[in-house]
């Protein structure tokens, strides 16, 4: 099924110019597909809305990179395109996504499709748009890198240790905090998870409409996922630029927060999620993780609404699904991870009626 399913996804973006968003919620979309608890008919429903999802768009690239030897595999195809995302850092949340969706690809794709798959890659990341200020280059964090004391990089990574790296007011200061798990025996997955957390936090303290901190999150799912695929040394580079896109967002994006309803009545998880009150369907989200069957089957019910009322922004609903699937796995859902989900539906809710109306 996975391989029927992943040759009509190259299909798709063989037939495009770039490997973006799209790219992304196709690849990510098997976390959905894999889930016992996903009926068979969403199942169904995913897999031909995928169909009808389209082409990501890009600027043709023209440059050495496509002259490298093709892969065999995705471990060597990964070790060769990690260094290109820390040389081009535009929203490397997005790239990490993407070379996951890639290398999740590859075994997939024919040697005749597999140069032109890399090429709608490099097409995306070499051209993608973000601010400056949004990014670290290789060069700033080796900058930063100097100034670190040398007995940093030694403590265990949990959100307790990190939650600083959000509150600093500089750039330099958040690095600082990173640095100090950036140990040469550090747990990446672990790492990744925890900045996983930090960017669920963003997410329900403010709002995201362009989808920037929910790069961030399946940034971070990417990284746990590419473990052991990617190098350890460019694995961190990558982590401390995807550390800075999300301390960006959390203090130089200038997005806005997500206001405090006073309205204390209680909905449930589809009603609140559907009424567009970003707080209320994190109220009701929160709620309902206390019985994780309950809330999956409203998060299919919501998810099945999107894809058949073909929403314009499907693909995002499809993807923080798929983010908080991965990060709960089989294990109790965390009442944070359940509010931003709630977030983003409901924001995506508000913006329909808005434009329905």
């Amino acid at each position: 099924m996975r391989h029927t399913l992943f040759r009509q996804v190259i299909g798709s973006i063989l037939r495009g110019q770039g490997f973006g968003e799209k790219a992304v919620a196709q690849a990510f979309a098997g976390i959905v597909l894999d889930r016992r608890d996903c009926p068979p008919a969403l199942r169904d429903l995913v897999i031909q809305r995928l169909e009808d999802l389209g082409t990501d768009r890009a600027t043709p690239y023209v440059g050495l990179l496509n002259q490298q030897p093709i892969p065999d595999d995705a471990i060597a195809l990964c070790a060769q395109l990690a260094p290109v995302l820390i040389d081009h850092p535009a929203d490397t949340g997005l790239n990490l996504a993407c070379l996951f969706a890639i290398a999740r690809l590859w075994p997939h794709a024919t040697p005749e499709e597999r140069p032109l798959l890399r090429t709608r890659f490099l097409n995306s990341v070499v051209s993608r748009p973000a601010s400056s200020a949004s990014y670290a280059t290789r060069e700033q964090l080796c900058k930063w890198q100097r100034t670190m004391p040398t007995a940093f990089g030694n403590t265990a990574p949990s959100v307790a240790s990190l939650g600083d790296l959000l509150s600093e007011s500089d750039p330099a200061a958040a690095y600082r905090c990173l640095a100090e798990h950036l140990d040469p025996s550090v747990d990446m997955p672990t790492l990744s998870w925890v900045l996983g957390a930090l960017a669920v936090n963003v997410l329900v303290r403010y709002h995201d409409p362009e989808n920037v901190t929910l790069h961030v999150l399946l940034g971070t799912i990417a990284s746990e996922r590419l473990a052991g695929m990617i190098p350890p040394e460019p694995q961190a580079t990558l982590l401390a630029q995807l550390a800075h896109q999300l301390w960006w967002c959390r203090n130089r994006a200038n997005l806005p927060p997500v206001r405090t309803c006073l309205d204390p009545s209680a909905l449930d998880l589809v009603a609140a999620v559907n009424s567009g009150d970003l707080t209320c369907a994190q109220r009701a989200a929160r709620q309902t993780a206390r019985e994780p069957a309950k809330f999956w089957t409203a998060s299919w019910e919501l998810l099945g609404g999107c894809l058949e009322r073909r929403d314009e922004q499907w693909a995002e609903a499809l993807a923080i699904v798929c983010a908080t699937a991965w990060r709960a796995g089989e294990d109790a859902l965390s009442p944070d991870d359940a509010a931003a989900m709630g977030t983003v539906l409901a924001y995506l809710a508000h913006n329909r009626d808005r434009v329905l109306s």
